[in-house]
């Protein structure tokens, strides 16, 4: 008697994946006020920043050197090196995001890290110890992924914001916000590293209803006194 085989009931997998929640320019705002006026609040204000004003997912923020910002008459840039792919890119910075990564550049060179370390690192000399009396310093070297996300969320859950927080959502914040304020597509596009503006089309009708597209020109994110 052959045996009998049941069928595989577990359930199907959704065609498509549930779109990422965009964060907004208020939970931009709170998770900014979160940070605090310390060194670890600087720089996580900076990177904040990064994601939020310029679009950049977590890995490109984390390969950025000091030298990838650069300021001009024309307004803000950074050079993205290492997009997804392998490929660079040139990006623009909006404008209200400048202060928080000038302050935490302020901050860099008063704790005496150089150039040549990564924009967003580690804050912690090798003085200090920890609760076993191993070394932890980290002054300069490079942070991981999984610490900033981490960060990201515990910012959201300090600045009491409902809804979980995290770092592909102010990368997204800033999709929404540009399409909102009727921005040129491809514009959009170049700015996020997408291949073509037929992908950035189907990313935003997962973040906003397309009817938004045709929005107000000017983008503004923030109201800081």
């Amino acid at each position: 008697m052959k045996p009998i085989r049941l069928k595989n009931k577990s359930k199907p997998k959704p065609k498509y994946n549930l779109p990422g929640r965009a964060t907004t320019p208020q939970e931009i705002q709170a998770l900014l006020r979160a940070c605090g006026k310390g060194s670890a609040g600087i720089r996580n204000a900076a990177f904040i920043s990064i994601c939020a004003g310029a679009g950049l997912r977590c890995s490109e923020a984390l390969s950025l050197k000091p030298s990838h910002y650069e300021k001009t008459r024309d307004g803000s840039s950074i050079t993205v090196i290492s997009g997804k792919g392998g490929k660079s890119r040139k990006v623009a910075l909006m404008p209200e995001f400048e202060c928080f990564i000038d302050r935490w550049l302020d901050k860099r060179k008063g704790l005496g890290i150089n150039g040549r370390c990564p924009l967003i690192c580690g804050i912690t000399n090798s003085q200090q110890k920890n609760t076993f009396g191993g070394d932890r310093g980290t002054l300069g070297k490079p942070v991981s992924s999984a610490l900033m996300r981490a960060t990201i969320i515990r910012l959201g859950k300090k600045a009491k914001i409902e809804t979980r927080v995290h770092v592909h959502g102010l990368r997204h914040g800033m999709a929404t916000a540009w399409a909102k304020a009727g921005i040129e597509l491809r514009a959009i596009s170049q700015q996020l590293g997408h291949c073509s503006t037929a992908t950035t089309d189907k990313y935003l009708a997962k973040l906003c209803p397309k009817m938004l597209l045709a929005a107000a020109a000017t983008v503004k994110m923030l109201s800081l006194a």
